[in-house]
């Protein structure tokens, strides 16, 4: 009888997964807490980051749409916790369109370095990590 091939998850990829789904789920419970604000008329102005309040001015549906894509980016970190590589290619898609889709529906302003920084980040980390894992028996 043969063993049964498992994955090993590194470490680095084991807090990145768990990293990404904190602030994943931080993120939409932000968009959530700000659709909610705005419905009422009435969103408190220290509490969200003026960029992403700029969000609404683009609408409800891209405000969904984000929503959507965030949830794309949870489900993509939920395939790479079980060492799915197409978890990784959902994630990248959907954090290079969370990226980019402000600036075609809000404006130039929301291209930043940082933002830059913090969607590319992940995306090398997750996918050195997945280049460079090895099967354990």
């Amino acid at each position: 009888m043969t063993p049964v091939e498992k994955r090993y998850r590194p470490k680095l990829l084991t807090w990145l997964c768990i990293g990404s789904a904190i602030f994943g789920s931080l993120w939409i419970i932000m968009l959530l807490a700000i659709i909610m604000y705005s419905v009422h008329g009435n969103i408190p102005a220290g509490l969200f980051p003026v960029l992403a309040t700029g969000y609404l001015k683009a609408g409800y549906y891209f405000m969904a749409a984000l929503l959507f894509l965030a949830l794309l980016g949870l489900a993509g970190v939920f395939l790479m916790w079980q060492m799915n590589k197409n978890g990784f290619y959902l994630y990248t898609a959907a954090k290079a369109c969370i990226y980019y889709l402000p600036v075609m529906f809000v404006g130039n302003n929301h291209l930043t370095f940082i933002g830059l920084l913090l969607t590319s980040a992940p995306i090398i980390m997750y996918g050195v990590q997945f280049v460079n894992i090895r099967k354990k028996i």
